[in-house]
Protein backbone atom coordinates (compact mmCIF):
# COMPACT_ATOMS: atom_id res chain seq x y z
CA UNK A 1 0.00 0.00 0.00
CA UNK A 2 1.47 3.37 -0.81
CA UNK A 3 1.21 6.53 1.17
CA UNK A 4 -1.69 7.80 -0.94
CA UNK A 5 -3.66 5.03 0.23
CA UNK A 6 -2.84 5.63 3.55
CA UNK A 7 -4.88 8.66 4.87
CA UNK A 8 -3.36 8.91 8.43
CA UNK A 9 0.29 8.57 7.30
CA UNK A 10 -0.63 11.20 4.27
CA UNK A 11 -1.75 13.82 6.93
CA UNK A 12 1.33 12.96 9.19
CA UNK A 13 3.61 13.98 6.22
CA UNK A 14 1.95 17.05 5.43
CA UNK A 15 1.87 18.16 9.31
CA UNK A 16 5.47 16.90 10.33
CA UNK A 17 6.69 18.33 6.93
CA UNK A 18 4.79 21.38 7.54
CA UNK A 19 5.87 21.84 11.31
CA UNK A 20 9.56 21.56 10.04
CA UNK A 21 9.37 24.20 7.23
CA UNK A 22 7.90 26.52 9.26
CA UNK A 23 10.39 25.99 11.75
CA UNK A 24 13.38 26.29 9.07
CA UNK A 25 11.36 29.29 7.48
CA UNK A 26 11.35 31.58 11.16
CA UNK A 27 14.63 30.21 11.97
CA UNK A 28 15.92 31.80 8.49
CA UNK A 29 13.35 34.86 8.88
CA UNK A 30 15.29 35.81 12.45
CA UNK A 31 18.44 35.99 10.37
CA UNK A 32 17.25 37.76 7.13
CA UNK A 33 15.67 40.21 9.65
CA UNK A 34 18.64 40.71 11.77
CA UNK A 35 20.82 40.76 8.21
CA UNK A 36 18.47 43.76 6.92
CA UNK A 37 18.02 45.76 9.91
CA UNK A 38 22.03 46.63 9.47
CA UNK A 39 21.50 46.95 5.94
CA UNK A 40 18.92 49.43 6.90
CA UNK A 41 21.56 51.15 8.49
CA UNK A 42 24.53 50.98 5.56
CA UNK A 43 22.62 51.19 2.83
CA UNK A 44 20.34 54.40 1.88
CA UNK A 45 16.33 53.61 0.55
CA UNK A 46 17.63 54.93 -2.88
CA UNK A 47 20.16 52.52 -3.39
CA UNK A 48 17.41 49.70 -2.59
CA UNK A 49 15.69 51.13 -4.93
CA UNK A 50 18.08 51.19 -7.42
CA UNK A 51 18.20 47.35 -6.94
CA UNK A 52 14.92 47.11 -6.89
CA UNK A 53 14.88 48.15 -10.15
CA UNK A 54 17.65 46.70 -12.11
CA UNK A 55 16.26 43.20 -10.58
CA UNK A 56 13.03 44.22 -11.87
CA UNK A 57 13.17 41.09 -15.07
CA UNK A 58 14.65 38.48 -12.94
CA UNK A 59 12.12 37.13 -11.07
CA UNK A 60 9.67 36.76 -14.68
CA UNK A 61 12.79 35.23 -16.64
CA UNK A 62 12.92 33.10 -13.82
CA UNK A 63 9.86 31.94 -14.50
CA UNK A 64 10.21 31.20 -17.80
CA UNK A 65 13.45 29.74 -17.60
CA UNK A 66 11.73 26.80 -15.39
CA UNK A 67 9.27 26.93 -18.01
CA UNK A 68 6.99 24.95 -15.78
CA UNK A 69 8.95 21.59 -15.08
CA UNK A 70 9.29 22.17 -11.03
CA UNK A 71 5.32 21.46 -10.90
CA UNK A 72 5.32 19.16 -13.74
CA UNK A 73 8.11 17.17 -11.99
CA UNK A 74 6.22 17.41 -8.48
CA UNK A 75 3.02 16.39 -10.30
CA UNK A 76 4.43 13.47 -12.63
CA UNK A 77 3.14 9.51 -12.09
CA UNK A 78 5.66 7.84 -13.99
CA UNK A 79 8.81 7.59 -16.16
CA UNK A 80 10.49 9.66 -13.16
CA UNK A 81 13.99 9.61 -14.68
CA UNK A 82 13.45 10.65 -18.16
CA UNK A 83 11.24 13.12 -16.37
CA UNK A 84 13.82 14.44 -13.93
CA UNK A 85 17.07 14.37 -16.74
CA UNK A 86 14.34 15.82 -18.87
CA UNK A 87 13.36 19.06 -16.97
CA UNK A 88 17.55 19.52 -15.73
CA UNK A 89 17.88 20.16 -19.95
CA UNK A 90 15.45 22.76 -20.53
CA UNK A 91 15.62 24.73 -17.53
CA UNK A 92 18.93 25.21 -17.91
CA UNK A 93 18.80 25.74 -21.91
CA UNK A 94 16.34 28.14 -20.81
CA UNK A 95 17.68 29.73 -18.41
CA UNK A 96 20.92 30.11 -20.15
CA UNK A 97 18.39 32.25 -22.78
CA UNK A 98 16.74 34.48 -20.84
CA UNK A 99 19.91 34.90 -19.22
CA UNK A 100 21.67 36.68 -22.56
CA UNK A 101 17.93 38.43 -23.16
CA UNK A 102 17.77 40.28 -19.84
CA UNK A 103 21.10 41.57 -20.39
CA UNK A 104 20.82 42.60 -23.43
CA UNK A 105 17.51 44.38 -21.81
CA UNK A 106 19.48 46.02 -18.94
CA UNK A 107 19.90 49.50 -21.40
CA UNK A 108 16.11 49.29 -21.48
CA UNK A 109 15.17 48.95 -17.70
CA UNK A 110 17.56 52.05 -17.21
CA UNK A 111 16.30 54.27 -19.40
CA UNK A 112 12.60 53.43 -17.51
CA UNK A 113 14.10 54.14 -13.98
CA UNK A 114 16.20 57.28 -12.85
CA UNK A 115 18.68 55.82 -10.93
CA UNK A 116 22.42 56.47 -12.25
CA UNK A 117 22.99 52.52 -11.30
CA UNK A 118 19.77 50.86 -12.67
CA UNK A 119 21.09 49.52 -16.12
CA UNK A 120 24.32 48.47 -14.59
CA UNK A 121 22.13 45.95 -11.52
CA UNK A 122 20.51 45.22 -14.87
CA UNK A 123 23.45 43.51 -16.17
CA UNK A 124 24.47 42.12 -13.37
CA UNK A 125 21.35 40.77 -12.11
CA UNK A 126 20.63 39.16 -15.33
CA UNK A 127 23.13 36.11 -14.30
CA UNK A 128 20.69 35.07 -11.58
CA UNK A 129 18.04 33.94 -13.92
CA UNK A 130 20.79 31.06 -15.11
CA UNK A 131 21.54 30.47 -11.63
CA UNK A 132 18.16 29.85 -10.13
CA UNK A 133 17.12 27.65 -13.19
CA UNK A 134 19.73 25.11 -12.22
CA UNK A 135 17.97 25.07 -8.80
CA UNK A 136 14.90 23.98 -10.69
CA UNK A 137 15.36 19.96 -10.34
CA UNK A 138 16.54 19.39 -6.48
CA UNK A 139 13.67 22.13 -5.49
CA UNK A 140 11.14 19.96 -7.17
CA UNK A 141 12.35 16.48 -6.21
CA UNK A 142 12.58 17.45 -2.41
CA UNK A 143 8.98 18.85 -2.74
CA UNK A 144 7.40 15.91 -4.31
CA UNK A 145 9.57 13.70 -1.19
CA UNK A 146 7.89 15.85 1.41
CA UNK A 147 11.44 17.21 2.41
CA UNK A 148 11.82 20.25 4.42
CA UNK A 149 15.59 20.42 3.57
CA UNK A 150 15.04 23.46 1.70
CA UNK A 151 13.57 25.78 4.45
CA UNK A 152 15.75 23.95 7.23
CA UNK A 153 19.34 24.44 5.50
CA UNK A 154 19.35 25.42 1.98
CA UNK A 155 17.71 29.02 2.29
CA UNK A 156 19.05 29.70 5.33
CA UNK A 157 22.53 28.97 4.47
CA UNK A 158 21.56 31.47 1.77
CA UNK A 159 20.56 34.07 3.82
CA UNK A 160 24.06 34.01 6.14
CA UNK A 161 25.85 34.16 3.17
CA UNK A 162 24.63 36.95 1.82
CA UNK A 163 24.45 39.22 4.80
CA UNK A 164 28.53 37.86 5.10
CA UNK A 165 28.81 39.61 1.49
CA UNK A 166 26.56 42.27 1.93
CA UNK A 167 27.50 43.88 5.02
CA UNK A 168 31.47 43.58 4.53
CA UNK A 169 30.76 45.03 0.86
CA UNK A 170 28.36 47.99 2.25
CA UNK A 171 31.13 48.81 4.84
CA UNK A 172 33.52 49.42 2.14
CA UNK A 173 31.37 51.97 0.47
CA UNK A 174 30.46 49.99 -2.54
CA UNK A 175 26.93 50.96 -2.49
CA UNK A 176 24.30 48.95 -4.27
CA UNK A 177 27.36 46.68 -5.87
CA UNK A 178 27.73 45.35 -2.55
CA UNK A 179 24.06 44.51 -2.62
CA UNK A 180 24.28 42.72 -5.88
CA UNK A 181 27.33 40.52 -4.90
CA UNK A 182 25.47 39.30 -1.71
CA UNK A 183 22.60 38.55 -3.91
CA UNK A 184 24.50 36.35 -6.47
CA UNK A 185 26.78 34.90 -3.81
CA UNK A 186 22.93 33.72 -2.09
CA UNK A 187 21.77 32.15 -5.40
CA UNK A 188 25.24 30.72 -6.04
CA UNK A 189 25.08 29.12 -2.41
CA UNK A 190 21.45 27.75 -2.52
CA UNK A 191 22.45 25.64 -5.89
CA UNK A 192 25.22 24.30 -4.37
CA UNK A 193 23.67 22.95 -1.12
CA UNK A 194 20.52 22.09 -3.06
CA UNK A 195 22.21 19.68 -5.78
CA UNK A 196 24.78 18.56 -2.75
CA UNK A 197 21.58 17.33 -0.45
CA UNK A 198 19.02 16.25 -3.10
CA UNK A 199 20.87 12.70 -3.62
CA UNK A 200 20.19 12.35 -7.02
CA UNK A 201 22.51 12.50 -10.05
CA UNK A 202 21.29 13.56 -13.53
CA UNK A 203 21.71 10.87 -16.19
CA UNK A 204 21.36 12.98 -19.58
CA UNK A 205 21.11 10.41 -22.18
CA UNK A 206 17.61 9.84 -20.29
CA UNK A 207 16.34 12.75 -21.32
CA UNK A 208 13.41 12.97 -24.56
CA UNK A 209 11.57 15.32 -26.84
CA UNK A 210 8.52 13.61 -26.27
CA UNK A 211 8.59 13.80 -22.30
CA UNK A 212 9.20 17.51 -22.49
CA UNK A 213 6.29 17.96 -24.67
CA UNK A 214 4.38 15.83 -22.16
CA UNK A 215 5.79 17.86 -19.22
CA UNK A 216 5.50 21.09 -21.06
CA UNK A 217 1.67 20.54 -21.77
CA UNK A 218 0.87 20.42 -17.72
CA UNK A 219 3.56 22.93 -17.26
CA UNK A 220 2.58 25.34 -19.52
CA UNK A 221 -0.95 26.62 -17.60
CA UNK A 222 1.32 26.69 -14.21
CA UNK A 223 4.30 28.68 -15.53
CA UNK A 224 1.78 31.06 -17.22
CA UNK A 225 -0.60 31.43 -14.85
CA UNK A 226 2.94 32.56 -12.33
CA UNK A 227 4.08 34.93 -15.19
CA UNK A 228 1.03 36.37 -15.10
CA UNK A 229 0.97 37.11 -11.39
CA UNK A 230 4.77 38.09 -11.16
CA UNK A 231 4.60 40.45 -14.24
CA UNK A 232 1.62 42.05 -12.57
CA UNK A 233 4.28 42.69 -9.16
CA UNK A 234 6.92 44.21 -11.85
CA UNK A 235 3.59 46.23 -13.35
CA UNK A 236 3.52 47.08 -9.33
CA UNK A 237 7.19 47.97 -8.70
CA UNK A 238 6.87 49.82 -12.03
CA UNK A 239 4.49 51.94 -10.84
CA UNK A 240 5.85 53.11 -7.97
CA UNK A 241 9.24 53.51 -9.43
CA UNK A 242 7.67 55.38 -12.28
CA UNK A 243 4.62 57.80 -10.64
CA UNK A 244 6.28 58.21 -7.14
CA UNK A 245 10.22 57.76 -7.53
CA UNK A 246 13.00 55.77 -6.75
CA UNK A 247 13.25 56.70 -2.84
CA UNK A 248 9.78 55.76 -2.44
CA UNK A 249 10.52 52.59 -4.32
CA UNK A 250 13.06 51.72 -1.58
CA UNK A 251 10.62 52.35 1.04
CA UNK A 252 8.19 50.18 -0.62
CA UNK A 253 10.64 47.94 -1.21
CA UNK A 254 10.38 47.90 2.57
CA UNK A 255 7.63 47.97 3.83
CA UNK A 256 5.96 45.37 1.66
CA UNK A 257 9.20 43.14 3.11
CA UNK A 258 7.55 43.65 6.24
CA UNK A 259 4.13 42.86 5.31
CA UNK A 260 4.80 40.21 3.34
CA UNK A 261 6.56 38.36 5.51
CA UNK A 262 3.93 36.98 7.61
CA UNK A 263 2.46 35.73 4.12
CA UNK A 264 5.70 33.77 2.95
CA UNK A 265 5.39 32.27 7.05
CA UNK A 266 1.89 30.93 5.78
CA UNK A 267 3.00 29.65 2.26
CA UNK A 268 6.02 27.95 3.57
CA UNK A 269 3.37 25.09 4.85
CA UNK A 270 1.10 25.56 1.64
CA UNK A 271 3.64 24.84 -0.10
CA UNK A 272 3.58 20.48 0.62
CA UNK A 273 0.27 21.22 0.13
CA UNK A 274 0.34 20.60 -3.96
CA UNK A 275 2.07 17.19 -3.82
CA UNK A 276 -0.62 15.65 -1.15
CA UNK A 277 -3.33 17.21 -3.28
CA UNK A 278 -1.90 15.50 -6.20
CA UNK A 279 -2.27 12.19 -4.48
CA UNK A 280 -6.17 12.32 -3.31
CA UNK A 281 -6.62 14.03 -6.76
CA UNK A 282 -9.11 10.66 -7.23
CA UNK A 283 -11.26 10.68 -4.40
CA UNK A 284 -13.29 13.74 -4.21
CA UNK A 285 -14.57 13.62 -1.36
CA UNK A 286 -11.34 13.84 0.34
CA UNK A 287 -9.69 16.22 -1.74
CA UNK A 288 -12.86 18.86 -0.29
CA UNK A 289 -12.22 17.57 3.18
CA UNK A 290 -8.67 18.53 2.90
CA UNK A 291 -8.83 21.66 1.12
CA UNK A 292 -11.67 22.86 4.30
CA UNK A 293 -8.63 21.69 6.88
CA UNK A 294 -6.48 23.81 4.84
CA UNK A 295 -8.54 26.70 4.79
CA UNK A 296 -9.19 26.43 7.98
CA UNK A 297 -5.97 26.30 9.49
CA UNK A 298 -5.00 28.86 6.77
CA UNK A 299 -7.29 31.49 8.24
CA UNK A 300 -6.62 30.86 11.53
CA UNK A 301 -2.97 31.76 11.30
CA UNK A 302 -2.88 34.43 8.21
CA UNK A 303 -5.86 36.90 8.92
CA UNK A 304 -4.55 37.82 12.20
CA UNK A 305 -0.39 37.92 11.15
CA UNK A 306 -1.92 40.15 8.30
CA UNK A 307 -4.11 42.59 10.37
CA UNK A 308 -1.71 42.67 13.04
CA UNK A 309 0.03 45.23 11.24
CA UNK A 310 -2.48 47.92 11.34
CA UNK A 311 -1.06 48.88 14.85
CA UNK A 312 2.20 47.80 14.63
CA UNK A 313 3.61 48.56 10.86
CA UNK A 314 4.70 51.73 11.65
CA UNK A 315 6.45 51.07 15.03
CA UNK A 316 8.22 47.79 14.07
CA UNK A 317 9.54 49.68 10.72
CA UNK A 318 10.82 52.98 13.11
CA UNK A 319 12.03 50.66 15.55
CA UNK A 320 14.01 47.69 13.74
CA UNK A 321 15.08 50.07 10.88
CA UNK A 322 15.17 53.37 12.11
CA UNK A 323 13.40 56.70 11.63
CA UNK A 324 14.15 57.24 7.78
CA UNK A 325 12.35 53.86 7.06
CA UNK A 326 8.89 55.46 9.05
CA UNK A 327 6.90 55.60 5.55
CA UNK A 328 7.68 52.00 4.90
CA UNK A 329 6.31 51.50 8.05
CA UNK A 330 2.73 52.95 6.90
CA UNK A 331 3.32 50.95 3.81
CA UNK A 332 2.88 47.88 5.83
CA UNK A 333 0.31 48.87 7.53
CA UNK A 334 -1.72 49.65 4.38
CA UNK A 335 -1.18 45.91 3.03
CA UNK A 336 -2.85 44.42 5.86
CA UNK A 337 -5.29 42.78 4.22
CA UNK A 338 -2.58 40.84 1.94
CA UNK A 339 -1.16 37.77 3.86
CA UNK A 340 -4.81 36.28 4.53
CA UNK A 341 -6.60 37.21 1.34
CA UNK A 342 -2.70 36.06 -0.86
CA UNK A 343 -2.93 32.64 1.05
CA UNK A 344 -6.06 31.92 0.56
CA UNK A 345 -5.39 32.77 -3.25
CA UNK A 346 -2.00 30.35 -2.48
CA UNK A 347 -4.37 27.85 -1.50
CA UNK A 348 -6.69 27.85 -4.39
CA UNK A 349 -4.03 27.72 -6.85
CA UNK A 350 -2.14 24.88 -4.85
CA UNK A 351 -5.35 22.58 -4.74
CA UNK A 352 -6.08 23.90 -8.68
CA UNK A 353 -2.37 22.02 -9.12
CA UNK A 354 -2.80 19.33 -7.33
CA UNK A 355 -6.58 18.42 -9.01
CA UNK A 356 -4.93 18.61 -12.54
CA UNK A 357 -6.39 22.04 -12.77
CA UNK A 358 -3.53 24.11 -14.33
CA UNK A 359 -5.19 25.73 -17.17
CA UNK A 360 -7.16 28.04 -14.86
CA UNK A 361 -4.31 29.42 -13.08
CA UNK A 362 -3.36 32.10 -15.76
CA UNK A 363 -7.38 32.85 -15.80
CA UNK A 364 -6.76 33.99 -11.51
CA UNK A 365 -3.53 35.28 -11.89
CA UNK A 366 -4.70 37.37 -14.63
CA UNK A 367 -7.37 39.23 -12.59
CA UNK A 368 -4.70 39.54 -9.56
CA UNK A 369 -2.00 40.81 -11.95
CA UNK A 370 -4.31 43.93 -13.71
CA UNK A 371 -6.41 44.72 -10.54
CA UNK A 372 -2.92 45.34 -8.97
CA UNK A 373 -1.84 48.07 -10.62
CA UNK A 374 -5.56 49.48 -11.51
CA UNK A 375 -5.88 50.05 -7.65
CA UNK A 376 -2.42 51.45 -7.21
CA UNK A 377 -2.83 54.26 -9.62
CA UNK A 378 -6.63 54.62 -8.31
CA UNK A 379 -5.35 55.39 -5.13
CA UNK A 380 -1.77 57.19 -6.00
CA UNK A 381 -3.11 60.84 -5.14
CA UNK A 382 -2.94 58.88 -1.42
CA UNK A 383 1.02 58.66 -2.12
CA UNK A 384 2.80 55.10 -0.84
CA UNK A 385 0.76 54.61 1.59
CA UNK A 386 -2.69 54.96 -1.19
CA UNK A 387 0.03 52.81 -3.44
CA UNK A 388 -0.08 49.85 -0.87
CA UNK A 389 -3.74 49.80 0.30
CA UNK A 390 -4.42 48.94 -3.39
CA UNK A 391 -2.27 46.08 -2.69
CA UNK A 392 -4.45 45.06 -0.52
CA UNK A 393 -7.51 45.52 -2.12
CA UNK A 394 -6.18 43.73 -5.09
CA UNK A 395 -5.84 40.53 -2.94
CA UNK A 396 -9.03 40.70 -1.80
CA UNK A 397 -10.61 40.89 -5.24
CA UNK A 398 -8.12 38.25 -6.69
CA UNK A 399 -8.57 35.48 -3.75
CA UNK A 400 -12.68 35.83 -4.20
CA UNK A 401 -12.64 34.90 -7.72
CA UNK A 402 -9.96 31.99 -6.81
CA UNK A 403 -11.98 30.32 -4.28
CA UNK A 404 -15.17 30.26 -6.75
CA UNK A 405 -13.02 28.94 -9.36
CA UNK A 406 -11.50 26.19 -6.91
CA UNK A 407 -15.06 25.59 -5.35
CA UNK A 408 -16.33 24.60 -8.94
CA UNK A 409 -13.66 22.53 -9.50
CA UNK A 410 -13.83 20.53 -6.43
CA UNK A 411 -17.73 21.15 -6.08
CA UNK A 412 -17.67 23.00 -2.85
CA UNK A 413 -20.30 25.63 -2.07
CA UNK A 414 -19.02 29.25 -1.00
CA UNK A 415 -21.31 29.58 2.31
CA UNK A 416 -19.08 26.59 3.32
CA UNK A 417 -15.88 28.14 2.99
CA UNK A 418 -17.02 31.43 4.31
CA UNK A 419 -18.18 29.15 7.54
CA UNK A 420 -14.18 28.62 7.69
CA UNK A 421 -13.22 32.06 7.49
CA UNK A 422 -15.20 34.66 8.59
CA UNK A 423 -14.65 33.97 12.29
CA UNK A 424 -10.95 34.33 11.79
CA UNK A 425 -11.37 37.87 10.03
CA UNK A 426 -13.49 38.76 12.44
CA UNK A 427 -11.76 37.70 15.17
CA UNK A 428 -8.45 39.83 13.55
CA UNK A 429 -10.41 42.91 12.71
CA UNK A 430 -11.22 42.81 16.63
CA UNK A 431 -7.54 41.90 17.81
CA UNK A 432 -6.71 45.19 15.42
CA UNK A 433 -9.40 47.53 16.80
CA UNK A 434 -8.02 46.92 20.00
CA UNK A 435 -4.60 47.04 20.10
CA UNK A 436 -4.14 50.32 18.06
CA UNK A 437 -4.75 52.45 20.87
CA UNK A 438 -2.87 50.41 23.65
CA UNK A 439 0.32 50.62 21.32
CA UNK A 440 -0.34 54.12 19.91
CA UNK A 441 -1.44 56.10 23.10
CA UNK A 442 0.10 53.83 25.81
CA UNK A 443 3.20 51.77 24.52
CA UNK A 444 4.28 53.84 21.76
CA UNK A 445 7.42 51.26 20.79
CA UNK A 446 8.82 53.67 17.99
CA UNK A 447 9.40 56.70 20.59
CA UNK A 448 11.70 54.54 23.20
CA UNK A 449 15.45 53.23 22.32
CA UNK A 450 15.65 50.23 20.00
CA UNK A 451 16.36 47.80 22.78
CA UNK A 452 13.45 48.88 24.55
CA UNK A 453 11.58 49.33 21.38
CA UNK A 454 12.20 45.80 20.67
CA UNK A 455 10.91 44.55 24.38
CA UNK A 456 7.84 46.72 24.36
CA UNK A 457 7.04 45.12 20.85
CA UNK A 458 6.92 42.03 22.07
CA UNK A 459 4.83 42.89 24.52
CA UNK A 460 2.74 44.09 22.02
CA UNK A 461 2.55 40.90 20.30
CA UNK A 462 1.44 39.07 23.37
CA UNK A 463 -1.09 41.46 23.68
CA UNK A 464 -2.15 40.54 20.34
CA UNK A 465 -2.48 36.93 20.80
CA UNK A 466 -4.08 37.42 23.77
CA UNK A 467 -6.86 39.82 22.39
CA UNK A 468 -7.05 37.31 19.22
CA UNK A 469 -7.76 34.03 21.16
CA UNK A 470 -10.04 35.97 23.64
CA UNK A 471 -12.26 37.38 19.97
CA UNK A 472 -12.10 34.04 18.76
CA UNK A 473 -13.43 32.43 21.59
CA UNK A 474 -16.36 34.62 21.61
CA UNK A 475 -17.16 33.79 17.77
CA UNK A 476 -16.64 30.07 17.59
CA UNK A 477 -15.36 28.30 20.10
CA UNK A 478 -15.15 24.87 17.98
CA UNK A 479 -12.22 27.11 15.86
CA UNK A 480 -10.47 28.02 18.92
CA UNK A 481 -10.38 24.39 19.90
CA UNK A 482 -8.92 23.95 16.09
CA UNK A 483 -6.07 26.51 16.81
CA UNK A 484 -4.82 25.11 20.00
CA UNK A 485 -4.84 21.75 18.69
CA UNK A 486 -2.77 23.31 15.49
CA UNK A 487 -0.41 24.55 17.59
CA UNK A 488 -0.03 21.05 19.99
CA UNK A 489 0.31 19.08 16.88
CA UNK A 490 3.27 21.73 15.53
CA UNK A 491 4.48 21.62 18.91
CA UNK A 492 4.66 17.93 18.90
CA UNK A 493 6.14 17.18 15.54
CA UNK A 494 8.50 19.90 16.48
CA UNK A 495 9.79 18.33 19.94
CA UNK A 496 9.78 14.95 18.26
CA UNK A 497 12.32 16.45 15.56
CA UNK A 498 11.63 13.01 13.60
CA UNK A 499 12.57 13.50 9.51
CA UNK A 500 9.06 13.70 7.59
CA UNK A 501 8.20 10.94 5.97
CA UNK A 502 9.61 10.38 2.45
CA UNK A 503 7.08 8.60 -0.36
CA UNK A 504 9.30 6.26 -2.40
CA UNK A 505 10.01 7.98 -5.73
CA UNK A 506 9.16 5.06 -7.48
CA UNK A 507 5.40 5.49 -6.14
CA UNK A 508 3.39 6.14 -8.79
CA UNK A 509 0.54 8.93 -8.12
CA UNK A 510 -2.94 8.36 -8.73
CA UNK A 511 -4.74 10.11 -11.59
CA UNK A 512 -6.30 13.28 -11.39
CA UNK A 513 -10.20 13.55 -11.19
CA UNK A 514 -9.93 15.78 -14.16
CA UNK A 515 -7.14 15.45 -15.92
CA UNK A 516 -5.23 18.19 -17.32
CA UNK A 517 -5.55 19.79 -21.12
Amino acid sequence: MNDSDRPARLTETVVGATSLTGAGWVGGQIINLGIYVVLARLATPAEFGELAAGAILVVTGGLFADSGMRAALVHRRDRLEEATNTALIASLLAGVALSLAALAAAPLVGMVFSGENVAGVAAAASGWILIGSANTVPLALMQRRFSALRRLLVEPLGIVIFGIVSIATLTRGMGVWGLVLGNTAQRLTMVVAAWALVRWRPRLGLASFAMWREMIGYGRHVIAGQVVGLTGGQLQRAVVGGFVGTAPLGQYSYGTRLAVRPYEMVRSGSYFLFPAFARIADDPERLRRGFLRSLGAISLIAMPIGLVMVPLGEPLAVVLLGDRWQAAGYAAMAMCAYTGFRSMFSLSSETLKGAGRPQLLPRINLLSAVSGPIFMIALLPLGLTGVAAGISASAVVAATYALRQTGRVIELPGRRMLREMWPPAAAAVAMAIALYPVEHLVIQADSRSPALGVALLGVDATLAVGFYVAALALLSPRMTRELIGLLRAIRERLARGRRPLEPPEDTPLPSAATPAK
